[in-house]
């Protein structure tokens, strides 16, 4: 049983590790298009930025793919695009997050409010 556990995490891990490699190549993507249209130089900080940002987003998102059950390969075209949009994709999760929590709220009225307190 314990062989079975560490085999399925293992092969999780690899998936992951490729989802985050898809996700920090969309990030660099976006850096080089970045720096080409503004004509601004190259900074390993910056760049190492957009990786952290990226990675995280890619995460994120393939976190939300795998919740709704979608196969690998749009699972990793959505994780390669959220890390494309880095800050802008998370944004754009936030702004969906938010208005899921806003629809709960509202459905919950005062007379629910008072027997739940």
């Amino acid at each position: 049983m314990p062989e079975n556990t560490v085999r399925a995490i293992i092969e999780n891990s690899v998936g992951y590790a490729w989802l985050l490699a898809m996700a920090i190549w969309g990030g660099t993507a976006s850096y080089i298009s970045r720096i080409k249209k503004l004509g601004a130089g190259f900074s390993i900080v910056e760049f190492l930025g957009e990786w952290t940002i990226s990675g995280f987003a890619g995460i994120i998102t393939a976190y939300m793919c795998q919740s709704v059950g979608l196969d690998f390969f749009k699972t990793a075209a959505a994780v390669g695009i959220a890390g494309h949009m880095g800050g802008r994709g998370l944004f754009v999760v936030e702004s969906w997050v938010q208005k899921l929590i806003n629809q709960w709220f509202s459905k919950i009225s005062p007379d629910d409010k008072s027997k739940k307190d």
